[in-house]
């Protein structure tokens, strides 16, 4: 996957459309309940030290001092290349003061009322604080800084040096002691008083002054690392805003004001790890600001500062099996209704990785791919959930549907099962959800979605849905086309992870699943939903991979879902196997396989929709090996006679592998796709094609260690292909947020 290939670079085309109008979705039964957040999510900013962190740290000069560094040496520290030098200090210096008037005083006694340091600080902290703070009076008035105004120096810490006319000096001995200790010096470059610039906390690195300020490098104004500012209390903070309240802190000025809130990029950073220039991006529009606006407008103590990293990672996977390159656009849908867009060039004959959380940030998401040709397309996600801690995949679907069905979902111990529903259309969808059980019992719930919006319905909130196994039906009651997906987090036997995947449109009398294992740690679970109000017979048929079949039937009551445990199954212990779950008195059923496992140390689950029919062709988006990634493609051949199929591997720059297999009949077939050659360390989508005529049915199952730079997400996911490709793919559900 190209999140995790170095080198591969994001286009990002940021033509960001006007949003549609807002109509807020209301629920009269099923309050919207997510992974956290909905339309109001918190930005929380960690962040270190204070103000711009050019020149001398002050808490890091403390701390040297403490450590019996005297004022000279911590001055050469933070100022490269300097000299000390004399001056007056009975000079006249005009102040003005906190009342507004102008106020002439010697240095010495403009000095004695400064307020930059308390008097409990060490001796030779307090020497190294007026060394400095007569050194930047003289650089003031050398370069004129409020000549105009008829003053030499103002009395604001932010803008000069902090200053109080109404000091009492008998209060502050040692500071007064440290003026006098050290009357007259200060410190020169060239010989030329320097700017001698301060803060109050660098953070742990101190910054070269064109970083933070622009203009020319000044030489003895040189960021370097100070680890003794960590020892300070105001070396970290964190701050946490409602997306709201940052809204209204950015749109309150001009060079800041985005409308509704899509990403804030920080990537731009100076060498000591300030923002140098943030990218906003809006329903308005993208500006661009300084690390230093964009603090100072959110109200943060220094440029120094990131976003808490997102919990979720999203990431949606486009194919391009043709010869020219097409353009996908890629809509993006919030709870509120609010859209946003993304459009992107993919190359022929090539494979691009999109990661949501650089165009939609903190956020419930559904999405829409529309490209000017056909294409595949996947969404993955990588999770730590409440502790829970995996990845799960699904292939999109193509259009929007009045119904969706799911056999899966189960809302008992550790488990956490949720319903994703997006409607893309213009008009507002009235939802009613029907919630099956085993031996036949119903709960039904009713919701409207707002247009262009995306909604969440926490299963296991739903009274009499407490502790049980549960399949559903999602139904859209007054014609607007919709999509659902069902996602469930869990802890099943040690093993935590999660689990995606898109409903099905339809019923039907037969239903295929490529994967199954029972070998080692792995238990695999076939899952049937009876939403008919008449009982189905139903024949299981699991195919082996040395194409022993073995047949079971099962009765499944109206309106209810039933799980085979595979592993229970006579003949089916230690073995990989594929299934067909066939309705023997005509009724219509859905299927569904969930398994869950401890793969090489890896522990987690995953799930896969069955399938109505094989194909000639399947269509693969997503795949990878690098890293502790392991890539599988699981195909089944229901049929009499050998199916011999071709697997064409394409990388993102084109170039594709190739190779021939041949499945026996009525048997499942296994390829591990890392011992592919050429395809040991790699981003690879992937079709598989009959070529003689017999149909197969193919699933891919990706096992995972996932790094972004926070602790490994282990775990895995498993998806049934597609059988072709489509210029319009749909996805209920995403996640970005933390």
């Amino acid at each position: 996957m190209t999140h995790l290939v170095p080198g591969t670079n994001f286009v990002k085309i940021l033509a960001v459309f006007a949003v549609i109008a807002v109509l807020v979705a209301s629920l009269s039964a099923i309050a919207p309940a997510g992974s956290g957040g909905g339309s109001d999510p918190p930005y929380i900013f960690s962040g270190r030290g204070r103000a711009h962190g050019v020149g001398m740290c002050m808490d890091g000069a403390l701390y040297r001092a403490y450590d019996g560094w005297n004022y000279h040496d911590i001055i050469n520290y933070y100022y490269t290349g300097i000299r000390f030098g004399r001056t007056d200090d009975n000079q006249p210096i005009r102040v003005k003061g906190r009342d507004g008037q102008i106020r002439v005083h010697t240095m010495h006694d403009y000095l004695y009322h400064l307020q930059e340091e308390p008097e409990n600080c060490p001796m030779e902290d307090l020497k190294v604080l007026y060394v400095a703070a007569r050194t930047y009076t003289l650089s003031c008035i050398a370069r004129g800084k409020h000549a105009k105004d008829g003053y030499d120096i103002c009395s604001s810490g932010n803008c000069c040096q902090a200053y109080d006319e109404n000091k009492n000096l008998s209060k502050y001995p040692k500071n007064c002691a440290a003026v006098d200790q050290t009357t007259g010096e200060i410190i020169t470059y060239d010989g030329k008083p320097i700017t001698a610039a301060y803060c109050g906390s660098c953070g742990g690195h101190t910054e070269n002054n064109e970083d933070v300020w622009g203009g020319n490098a000044i030489p003895y104004l040189r960021g370097k690392p100070d680890t003794y500012c960590q020892r300070s209390s105001r070396y970290a903070w964190s701050v946490s805003l409602r997306k709201s309240e940052v809204e209204a802190k950015l749109n309150a000025y001009g060079d800041t004001a985005v409308g509704t809130l899509y990403v804030m990029d920080l990537s731009s950073r100076t060498p000591g790890g300030r923002v140098s220039r943030a990218r906003i991006t809006g329903s308005a529009g993208t500006k661009t600001v300084t690390g230093t606006t964009l603090s100072v407008r959110l109200g943060l103590q220094s440029s120094l500062f990131d976003l808490a990293a997102m919990n979720f990672d999203e990431y949606l996977l486009v194919l391009n099996p043709n010869p020219e390159s097409t353009l996908v656009t890629f809509t993006f849908m919030r709870p509120d209704g609010g859209t946003s867009n993304q459009i992107i060039d993919v190359a022929a004959n090539s494979r691009y990785t999109l990661k949501v959380n650089d165009y939609v940030q903190f956020q419930e998401v559904s999405t829409r791919i529309v490209s000017d040709k056909p294409v595949v397309a996947e969404r993955a996600m990588y999770f730590n959930y409440r502790g829970f801690s995996g990845g799960s995949a699904s292939a999109g679907v193509p259009d929007t549907a009045a119904k969706w069905y799911f056999a899966e979902g189960y809302t008992g111990g550790a488990f956490d099962t949720y319903i994703l529903v997006e409607n893309p259309e213009m008009d507002t969808a009235n939802v009613r959800f029907t919630f099956m059980v085993p031996g036949g019992g119903t709960v039904e719930r009713t919701a409207t979605a707002a247009p262009c919006s995306r909604m969440t319905v926490h299963v296991d909130e739903i009274p009499g849905l407490e502790n049980t196994d549960v399949s559903t039906m999602v139904e859209s009651t007054n014609g607007v086309g919709i999509v659902a997906d069902r996602s469930m987090y869990f802890n099943y036997m040690g093993c935590d992870d999660g689990n995606s995947e898109a409903g099905v449109a339809a019923t039907a009398t037969a239903w295929y699943l490529a994967e199954g294992y029972t070998g080692g740690r792995f238990d695999t679970y076939v899952l049937v939903q009876n939403p008919g109000s008449e009982t189905a017979s139903v024949e299981a048929t699991f195919m082996r991979e040395d194409g022993a079949n073995i047949v079971k039937t099962y009765e499944l009551a109206p309106h209810s879902r039933y799980t085979i445990p595979a592993d229970r199954v006579e003949g089916l212990d230690n073995a990989g196997f594929s299934t067909r779950v066939a309705s023997l008195n005509g009724v219509g059923i859905i299927a569904e396989r969930s398994m869950y496992f401890d793969y090489n140390g890896i522990s987690g689950g995953h799930d896969g929709r069955g399938v109505t029919e094989p194909s000639s062709d399947w269509y693969f988006a997503e795949g990878y090996t690098g890293g502790r990634f392991d890539t599988w493609l699981l195909i089944m051949n229901p049929d009499p006679q050998p199916a011999d199929v071709r697997v064409t591997f394409t990388r993102p720059d084109g170039s594709a592998v190739e190779k021939d297999y041949t499945i026996k009949p009525n048997s499942r077939f296994t390829i591990q796709v890392d011992a592919v050659e050429g395809l040991s360390d790699a981003e690879a989508s992937m079709r598989v094609k009959s070529l003689n005529g017999v149909k197969v049915i193919a699933e891919r199952a990706m096992y995972f260690e996932y790094s972004d730079g926070t602790e490994p997400r282990g775990g895995g996911h498993d998806t049934t292909g597609c059988t072709a490709p489509s210029p319009t793919w749909y996805f209920a559900e995403g996640y970005t947020g933390n």
